[in-house]
């Protein structure tokens, strides 16, 4: 029950930094960018082997982004607070059996983003400085583990819709290259969702 409440306070604090976000995009319209994307994806997570068999995973981002324009690109920052869950219960993959890590967690990701904006579409391209992701479950030695990362890649696509709302297509992948000692643990995702944003930088 904690972790659900730790979760619910983490996006609140997201949406409130979202709001601090465009109001000083706005001011500054014609020179800054700004907005959140609310996503839903799925994809798999695993190292292949024993200890974490490849899984079918739902993740649920919430990415926020500021970027200043110059002319049609936009060069900025972006900050990811990733949930993420397996689909299947431990037990049911393949013939039944299933290593014991449960990779269901939270994960945050600082990057940097640059992006193609045409007035209505952009193309964007976000390298994922770091990543650091943290189960839900603790292991067999009873602690808890957090994997980390560097050089992960995110390709989105998002279209203004009307005014500040528009939608996104997303493309992540990245590898943990600080997870198990028998295999690195990768995960990969493909997703969609809300883009909120004051479109700057026509």
């Amino acid at each position: 029950m904690r972790n659900v409440f730790r979760k619910k306070n983490k996006f609140i604090l997201i949406i409130l930094t979202f709001l601090s976000l465009s109001s000083f995009a706005q001011s500054k319209v014609s020179r800054f960018s700004a907005g959140a994307m609310l996503m839903i994806g799925t994809g798999k997570m695993g190292n292949g082997l024993t200890d974490a068999v490849d899984r079918d995973m739902l993740f649920t981002p919430v990415d926020l982004f500021l970027a200043f324009n110059i002319k049609k690109f936009r060069l900025g920052v972006n900050y990811e607070y990733m949930i993420a869950g397996q689909t299947v219960e431990p037990g049911t993959i393949g013939d039944g059996q299933i290593g014991g890590t449960n990779l269901s967690g939270t994960g945050t990701s600082p990057g940097v983003r640059l992006e193609y904006y045409d007035g209505k579409n952009s193309f964007g391209l976000v390298y994922r400085l770091s990543d650091t992701y943290n189960l839900d479950k603790i292991t067999f030695a009873g602690s808890k583990a957090t994997y980390k990362g560097t050089g992960g890649i995110s390709v989105q696509f998002t279209r203004q819709l009307k005014n500040k709302i528009g939608f996104v297509i997303d493309y992540t992948t990245e590898t943990f290259s600080d997870s198990l000692s028998t295999g690195n643990i990768k995960w990969s995702r493909i997703g969609a969702g809300i883009v909120f944003s004051n479109f700057a930088g026509k």
